[in-house]
């Protein structure tokens, strides 16, 4: 049994080592927002609420301050309820900093956007973004674990943070009111452990990646974003010097030069591999259309489950650019 264990382990980790060799084209692709807001241009958005749960949560400042002085602040205030309007705050900034760089929509005052919503009016823009923290419950627990120390067993407390919590946010058509986009994230974390119960990682900083993350997937809906893409080749079978020297041109970052290199290995020679790469090194070049009949051509000819992968792939990629392509023609 043990043996067989040591031979599975050894052939992961040689396939994970032919893996690392295969030779990778990273390129920036721009996708098209999730949503189509119908030629949107503007955006406004109303700031994302924290409801507190104490009895002082949203209290200003000023008042915290007194509630120091007299030494009663334990008594009413809850630090959850600072870290949760915190966490609606920086969902809300962040998102207001990217937007008002953005170059496919333009921010529209806040104050602007909240007098008319409120007033019963058309908000000053295409859409608007609204949303809350609609539930947030955090607590402290303790697990007790045996440690060695000084060469003797004793049970020793370690404290941790659970955090549970959802974010709910709308799009909104500002001309008709209709809910384009309505959608719930859920979160759950645990924070590290620790053996001072003072030291557990607040609310905030346990959270603070994942609200952002939120805020990176609401920018996503309403405008194009840009991601980068891994390009994996196929590695020669063949040890053929030719595929070497192609192979080490990609490397080296001449994709045009490399991708006539596997072409022309591919008509003279006949290698799926040399097709394959020549194909891919296409889609990275940006013609995606004759990446798509040099990949169908390898398909068609080899049946290889790589290139039917790499083929649906690349017609995703027509279809997202198309897409996109649309979405910049009717913002005109």
């Amino acid at each position: 049994m043990k043996k067989s264990i040591l031979l599975l382990l050894a052939l992961l980790l040689f396939v994970v080592a032919l893996t690392s060799c295969a030779t990778t084209v990273t390129v920036e692709i721009e996708r098209p927002a999730e949503l189509d807001l119908n030629g949107a241009k503007s955006v406004g958005m109303l700031p994302f609420q924290a409801k507190p749960s104490s009895s002082t949560g949203g209290s200003r400042d000023s008042i915290i301050v007194l509630m120091d002085f007299f030494g009663l602040r334990d008594l009413f205030y809850d630090q959850d309820d600072e870290d949760r309007q915190q966490l609606a705050d920086l969902l809300s900034r962040k998102l207001q900093e990217n937007l008002t760089s953005s170059q496919y929509l333009e921010l529209v005052d806040s104050r602007a956007v909240q007098n008319a919503v409120a007033s019963g009016l058309r908000a000053p823009c295409d859409v608007y973004l609204t949303g809350v923290i609609s539930s947030f419950e955090t607590s402290i627990k303790s697990k007790v674990r045996t440690r060695k120390v000084n060469g003797v067993n004793r049970n020793v407390t370690y404290y941790y943070r659970v955090l549970n919590a959802e974010v709910m946010y709308q799009v909104i058509d500002a001309m008709t009111n209709r809910v384009v986009s309505l959608k719930t994230v859920p979160i759950e974390l645990e924070s590290y452990e620790v053996e001072a119960k003072s030291s557990v990682e607040s609310a905030y900083s346990l959270a603070r990646s994942d609200f952002e993350k939120i805020a990176d997937t609401i920018l996503r809906q309403i405008q194009p974003y840009t991601i980068q893409k891994t390009l994996t080749l196929l590695s020669d079978p063949n040890k053929d010097p030719d595929m070497k020297y192609a192979d080490e041109v990609v490397k080296s970052g001449e994709i045009e030069y490399a991708e006539t290199l596997f072409e022309d290995i591919y008509v003279r020679l006949g290698y799926m591999e040399a097709g394959y790469n020549a194909a891919i090194l296409l889609e990275a070049m940006g013609d995606l259309e004759g990446a798509r009949d040099l990949m169908q051509e390898v398909y068609d000819i080899y049946k290889s489950s790589d290139a039917s992968r790499a083929l649906a792939d690349i017609i995703a990629e027509i279809d997202s650019a198309k897409r996109l392509e649309y979405q910049n023609e009717i913002r005109k």
